[in-house]
C-alpha cells in the first residue's frame, strides 16, 4: 500500500469500490481524551481467552511515573493497537462524552 496522501485517497477508493464501508480514523490530539474516556467508563469487558493480547494491553497499561515514583500525566506510546483501534472504533461516541 502506498503511504503517501494520494495513496491513501486510491485505497479509500479501492475500498469503497469492493463495498467495504469504511472511513479515516479521527486521530489528531485524541489520544489522552480517549484515555479519559476510557478511565471514566464502569467497566471494560474483554474476553481473556478469546482476545488475550487486548486483554494484557488493557490489563497492563498505565501512566508514566518519575525517578520517586510519582505518577505523571503522561501514557507512553507502544503496545496499544488493540487500545488504539478499540479507541478509534468508539470515537464517535468518545466526542459526544
Amino acid at each position: 500500500m502506498d503511504d503517501t496522501p494520494d495513496g491513501k485517497v486510491q485505497t479509500s477508493v479501492y475500498r469503497r469500490d469492493l463495498g467495504i464501508r469504511a472511513h479515516p480514523a479521527r486521530k489528531g490530539r485524541m489520544r489522552k481524551l480517549s484515555y479519559e474516556w476510557f478511565a471514566g467508563l464502569r467497566e471494560i469487558v474483554i474476553d481473556p481467552m478469546r482476545c488475550p493480547l487486548t486483554y494484557e494491553e488493557f490489563v497492563t497499561k498505565e501512566y508514566e511515573r518519575d525517578r520517586d515514583g510519582t505518577w505523571l500525566d503522561i501514557i507512553p506510546d507502544g503496545f496499544d493497537h488493540s487500545i488504539d483501534a478499540v479507541r478509534y472504533a468508539l470515537m464517535d461516541d468518545i466526542l459526544r462524552g
